[in-house]
């Protein structure tokens, strides 16, 4: 009886033990699975945040040099310095179409957010990404509304409302209406509604520039988070 029960007992063992070493196997399997999506999101994430940090850099370059020539526009104006029509037509262009920051959250939205499972296993590093994507980029884009809206269109209303118009290649159709560049710089430079919106253009520049030097820092930050964890899991 005692060796039928021990016999019994050694059964059940072996059956929970077969179980146990079922169930870790299909889990190692599946810690496999999620480690190459991991490696796979966080690499392609990486590359996203490269080219995304390079065109961020390039952005806040572009502003530096607009709000240079900004400057140089408000002594033409002070009469400080004399710029000839196709400088003036330059710098005018300049501060109507403006640099910002397009992304594509694609890979984040399918490989990261819509899995259906947390694919990165360290929390650190997931929140550096979700960070970007949820509120960085966001902020970026409430920053292209002001950019839009605040600057360029005000700016460029102000100055069609007071009497302005663009002679260049870009706006061709005005090169045979015969008008006077210099006189209609003049009228324009005297007017003061544009003026101000011009100095009011480079003042809240100055708080565009640094939300884009913020945020490249922040993407900056956000590839040495993924580069230190790819390289410990190497």
């Amino acid at each position: 009886m005692n060796k039928l029960l021990t016999r019994g007992g050694i059964e059940i063992i072996a059956v929970f033990i077969g179980i146990s070493g079922g169930l870790w196997s299909e889990k190692q399997i599946e810690l496999k699975k999620t480690i190459i999506s991991e490696k796979i999101a966080l690499q392609s994430i990486r590359e996203e945040f490269v080219s995304d940090s390079t065109a961020l850099f390039g952005i806040v370059k572009s502003i530096e040099n607009e709000q240079k020539n900004i400057e140089v526009l408000l002594n033409h104006i002070a009469e400080d310095t004399t710029l000839s029509d196709s400088n003036l037509n330059s710098l005018i262009f300049e501060m109507i179409y403006f640099t910002y920051l397009t992304y594509d959250n694609s890979i984040y939205e399918s490989l990261i957010k819509g899995a259906g499972k947390k694919i990165i296993q360290v929390d650190s590093v997931s929140r550096a990404i979700s960070s970007i994507y949820e509120a960085t980029y966001k902020h970026l884009g409430n920053v292209f509304e002001l950019q839009k809206d605040l600057l360029a269109t005000k700016t460029y209303n102000s100055f069609v409302e007071s009497g302005g118009y663009l002679d260049t290649k870009r706006f061709s159709i005005t090169e045979s209406l015969g008008e006077n560049q210099s006189e209609m710089f003049d009228e324009v430079f005297s007017n003061k509604k544009f003026v101000t919106q011009v100095a009011f253009h480079y003042d809240t520049n100055y708080f565009i520039l640094n939300q884009y030097k913020w945020a490249l820092k922040r993407v900056k930050k956000a590839i040495v988070e993924v580069d230190t964890y790819l390289s410990k899991s190497v």
